[in-house]
């Protein structure tokens, strides 16, 4: 070989080498990756014309054949490879094999990204190369690939410090969403967060569910176990207004009450305060009743009047005790169909529970949705009960499936106010009417929803589903994001060092094999 040759090949060999590393290290220095590659060609030309002979020569031998087959094999691979991965890409498959499903939409993210009103712009403040970002963009694919309203946009603090003071943002992985003049800002941009800030910015109106105090309700403002403060901070994540209300020292229910909460009422509620609440539906509202066993509401003529029985009872399910439950706190897992519950599958956990059945109505539409298992009972006889000695008796006690929630619907009158043309006053006779459905819900139990049992199955998911289809929010009916779970691999210290010796061995083992057939190899 020339001299003039082996200058030419060091200089290819140099340049391909520098350019591919200027491209790996800095992919916008272009120019510079572009000079190298020029080079790299313009000597591989040279060697190849000046060397041509010797070439055809090599080409000739035994070995070059043999390399041009195996070259040749090994570019039908590689095209077999493109040609997948232009399927792949042409056809996009995403599989999830976390524990929880963590990068699997849930179904109340599908609704609400499926039925956007408007476009969402979201702006994500990470630096460029953080693991943190890596991870978002993961979050954020399947999402983005739901809808063409949300835009997706990075901004790194460290180099565009003017945007950034322009936002407020003062910590890494702040998403600011924004959408017509609405803005929220999220700091935790997991999918529920994300859920809870698009459904700020997309609402006009924020709806306000009110919870009933002054009868030893469950309190929203209650961090114990049987407090409602879980209920309230996932109303809120829902996009909720939640307040409280004391009819007795208000003496009414706002009108702009979407949803009125009775959560477990230990007390009589009295004749005025059920006025109230009976004008509050006839005006097209919607009532939550968690009841529990043994109340002392004093609702059963109101109840009744919407075609809603809830005689005195323990719901008995001997199956709960064989899971390692009580009888007395049965596992409802049937779901009767309705708009609540369509799509639910998760089984709901009643810690005690009473019998709720629909009767005969004649102006009151009544579903029950919620019925225990078929070996479950309705246990009459409280003093059986305590006793501990519960069986079933067919002439006094319910026998199952039991209902345990009824939704009565009743279609209701409205007047729309109208101004009089003389004297610009107020005349609600002069518009015809209109008609709006009034809901009352019925649950034997309010435990189920309380902090200590909330998080359990379905329990959160059902109460949910309720608020939001007596709200008339639709599209929050489903089953709520789930949180990443840590779960760690705890080893014995015998487990731990079987696994460090097949880590050492086989490996070890694989390369005693190979070294031995090479030096037999080369003593033939």
């Amino acid at each position: 070989m020339r001299t003039s040759s082996k200058v030419a090949a060091w200089l290819a060999s140099i340049s391909a080498i520098c350019g591919l590393f200027i491209y790996a290290i800095a992919p916008d220095k272009t120019i510079p990756a572009l000079v190298l590659l020029v080079i790299t060609v313009f000597n591989t030309l040279f060697l190849g014309v000046s060397e041509r002979k010797s070439l055809f020569r090599a080409l000739k031998t035994r070995s070059a054949v043999h390399g041009t087959n195996s070259l040749v094999l090994v570019i039908i691979f590689l095209g077999i490879l493109v040609f997948i991965n232009l399927i792949a890409f042409r056809h996009n498959q995403q599989f999830d094999f976390t524990e929880s499903g963590f990068y699997t939409l849930s179904e109340q993210t599908k609704k609400i990204i499926a039925s956007l009103p408007r476009e969402v712009r979201l702006t994500a403040f990470f630096q460029i190369d953080s693991p943190e970002k890596k991870l978002f963009q993961d979050r954020m694919q399947s999402i983005l690939e739901s809808s063409d309203k949300i835009n997706l946009s990075f901004i790194d603090p460290d180099k565009n410090p003017a945007i950034t003071k322009q936002y407020g943002i003062t910590t890494y992985g702040t998403v600011v969403l924004e959408s017509g003049k609405k803005e929220s800002k999220v700091r935790d941009p997991g999918e529920a967060n994300l859920i809870n800030g698009i459904l700020k910015v997309i609402k006009d109106e924020q709806k306000v569910i009110r919870f009933l105090e002054g009868h030893g309700e469950k309190r929203v403002d209650d961090f114990e176990n049987q407090g409602f403060s879980t209920v309230k901070g996932a109303l809120e994540k829902d996009g909720f207004k939640v307040e409280k209300s004391l009819l007795l020292q208000s003496g009414e229910i706002p009108s702009d009450t979407e949803l009125l909460v009775i959560p477990g009422p230990e007390k009589p509620i009295l004749p005025e305060e059920q006025k109230l609440i009976q004008g509050y539906l006839n005006g097209g509202g919607s009532v939550l009743l968690l009841l529990d066993p043994q109340s002392k509401a004093g609702m059963e003529g109101f109840l009744k009047q919407w075609g809603i029985d809830a005689p005195d009872s323990f719901v008995i399910d001997p199956m709960s005790k064989l899971f390692g439950g009580d009888y007395a706190a049965p596992v409802v897992s049937q779901y009767v169909a309705h708009e609540i519950t369509r799509d639910f599958t998760l089984p709901t956990i009643f810690p005690l529970l009473r019998t709720v059945t629909a009767i005969k109505s004649t102006d009151a539409d009544t579903t029950e949705f919620l019925l225990t298992g078929a070996n479950s009972w309705g246990e009459t006889n409280l003093d059986v009960l305590k006793e501990g000695k519960s069986q079933f008796d067919e002439k006094s006690d319910i026998k199952g499936p039991v209902s345990v929630a009824v939704i009565s619907t009743r279609e209701v009158p409205t007047e729309e106010v109208k101004e009089s043309e003389n004297n610009n006053k107020k005349d609600p006779t002069t518009e015809p009417k209109n008609i709006k459905k009034a809901h009352l819900t019925v649950i034997g139990d309010s435990d189920f929803a309380g902090n200590q049992y909330f998080n359990f199955s379905g329990n959160g998911d059902l109460f949910l589903n309720v608020s939001s289809f007596l709200a008339e929010e639709e599209n929050l009916i489903s089953i709520r994001p789930k949180e990443r779970k840590n779960s760690p691999l705890s080893l014995t210290s015998d487990q731990g060092m079987l696994i460090l010796m097949l880590g050492v061995l086989t490996p070890s083992f694989v390369i005693f094999i190979g070294v031995r057939t090479w030096w037999r190899r080369r003593r033939l």
